[in-house]
């Protein structure tokens, strides 16, 4: 290989034993490999643009550092990023078409976390579920008996993994327990991965550990005999995406003896782009479109449907782009942009949660934008209830998440 070409992969930067690391993954998820190199290989790694030789490469370092770095050096970060498939060579590619053949070719999507993210075995799962209610930060108690006063139109849970979301995720299926009995959950998560579209549909059914949670194809079906098969031409980001996978588990840990249960999973592409150009989502016929339509569809269908958003708020912090080390004070100032923002989340202002987020040139990364302002304007104007606000930090201090159940009745 010339000319080494890093893919579109994560780098952020760890401490392991004492030792300041990058750390190099997949997001998109077609590998597991994940390759850890000394700070100092991250100027020759920063090189591999397709652009730069060995000799190139040889030659910046001397200018940047003034010293000689050997060719086997550099063909050693090589070959190990190669071989754990983070670089885009042929050994990359012909793996990638074995993967997504098999994606395509079932009509299962198979879960990415499970065993890892979550508990593999059915009954461990539910334990596992059942112990989030009564965690630090938790409900405290477990669902009570359906009240189904104020039925729940939608709500937003966390994305973020169970082990340092479970008590905010709790916070928001107590209340599904307690306030549904819908058939049909329209699920909008947060794509992390680059999309040609604003929305990613599929057919797909969801596998769980207890089973298979069926997709409902009566409103897919509806929705691409109005909108096409255009929405469907990202597919492939499904196969690893866990912000619609864990809530899937959740809802099927839930309501697993309920046959009727459905989802529709929905992704929801970056709003970076509309961001960066001073624009805003409404001036979008794409987005238009689709959110009408659907609006449409759940109108007519006659079942009781349920919207979810899966989404994050701020990342803060080196992992994700910053310069800063997160701080108690940084927790603090995130904590009250946040709920500023969230304050025009649970009045269902759509326009000014959306503003809020543009003001800032969205500084604090919040993830879950696309899908709440998606379920925001398909509530049509609702308002909701703040459940539960949660913080995680990387106690490094690289990196911090935050994260929030709301309820809408």
């Amino acid at each position: 290989m010339d000319y080494p070409k890093l893919r579109n992969i994560d780098a952020f930067p760890v401490k392991m034993q004492g030792q300041d690391l990058i750390c190099f993954r997949d997001p998109q998820r077609i590998t597991e490999n994940v390759v850890f190199l000394p700070r100092s290989a991250y100027f020759i790694v920063s090189l591999f643009d397709g652009g730069h030789s060995i000799r190139d490469i040889q030659a910046e370092y001397m200018r940047r550092f003034g010293e000689l770095i050997y060719s086997d050096q550099i063909i050693e970060v090589m070959e190990k990023l190669d071989s754990a498939l983070l670089l885009d060579s042929e050994h990359f590619r012909e793996y990638q078409k074995n993967v997504e053949e098999e994606f395509f070719q079932t009509s299962i999507r198979k879960p990415m976390l499970a065993g890892g993210g979550y508990e593999s075995v059915p009954e461990k799962l539910r334990m596992q579920i059942e112990s989030f209610y009564f965690l630090e930060g938790g409900p405290g108690q477990g669902p009570r008996p359906q009240i189904l006063l104020n039925g729940l139109k939608g709500f937003i849970a966390p994305h973020i993994d169970y082990l340092r979301g479970g008590p905010c995720y709790a916070w928001a299926y107590k209340e599904v327990a307690e306030h549904s009995d819908h058939d049909v959950f329209i699920l909008l998560g947060t794509s992390h991965l680059a999309t040609q579209k604003y929305f990613v549909l599929t057919e797909k059914d969801f596998e769980t550990p207890l089973g298979i949670l069926k997709t409902d194809q009566d409103i897919l079906s509806r929705l691409a005999s109005v909108l096409g098969n255009g929405f469907f031409i990202d597919e492939f980001v499904h196969r690893s995406e866990h912000s619609l996978e864990l809530q899937a588990v959740y809802l099927h840990c839930l309501f697993e003896k309920n046959p009727n249960l459905r989802i529709v999973p929905i992704l929801c592409g970056s709003f970076c782009e509309i961001i960066s150009h001073g624009g805003y989502p409404q001036e979008s016929e794409e987005i238009n479109v689709f959110i009408e339509t659907l609006n449409k569809i759940i109108r007519e269908d006659g079942r009781k449907i349920c919207l979810v958003a899966s989404a994050d708020l701020a990342h803060v912090g080196r992992q994700f782009g910053h310069q800063f080390l997160v701080s108690e004070a940084v927790m603090e100032d995130v904590k009250r942009k946040d709920l500023e923002m969230l304050e025009y989340v649970i009045k269902g202002d759509t326009e000014s949660f959306f503003e809020y987020v543009r003001k800032e040139n969205d500084q604090r990364n919040i993830c879950g934008l696309p899908p709440i302002y998606a379920l925001l304007r398909l509530l049509e104007n609702s308002s909701g209830k703040l459940l539960n606000y949660g913080q995680w930090r990387d106690p490094a201090g690289n990196g911090a998440v935050t994260f929030a159940s709301i309820a809408f009745h």
